[in-house]
């Protein structure tokens, strides 16, 4: 029998459960660090569980990321946007984690095309 496969992930994920910390860009500032538990990562972006009320869907996030993730992510996608020991990308995906407990966000990386070496210094100067 056929059965149609709902996954269109471009990349294959990696489990990758520990501990890491975003910022999150609202009104051109970086707000204070948050500590969430990454459940997994690909090339293309990555999946935090939260039990805060999650960033809003489109905003823009600094994720913290020890030097062996950044160093297999920018392997795989070496147009990654990285700075200060961190990506940044997009919020894409929000979904009840745990019901009424927690949040499952999905962020997408951002890459060089889409912010300048210049917006990219701004930014993390806030």
């Amino acid at each position: 029998m056929y059965q149609q496969d709902d996954d269109k992930r471009e990349f294959l994920r990696v489990d990758h459960e520990k501990p890491l910390n975003f910022r999150e860009l609202k009104a051109n500032k970086l707000s204070n660090r948050s500590e969430v538990l990454a459940r997994n990562v690909s090339a293309s972006g990555l999946l935090f569980r939260t039990e805060q009320v999650p960033p809003a869907l489109s905003s823009m996030l600094w994720v913290e990321l020890d030097q062996k993730m950044i160093s297999i992510c920018s392997e795989i996608e070496e147009d990654l946007l990285i700075k200060n020991n961190g990506v940044l990308g997009r919020v894409v995906r929000i979904a009840e984690g745990e019901p009424s407990l927690s949040y499952d966000v999905g962020v997408c990386f951002l890459r060089k095309k889409d912010m300048s070496e210049e917006e990219v210094n701004t930014l993390m100067e806030n």
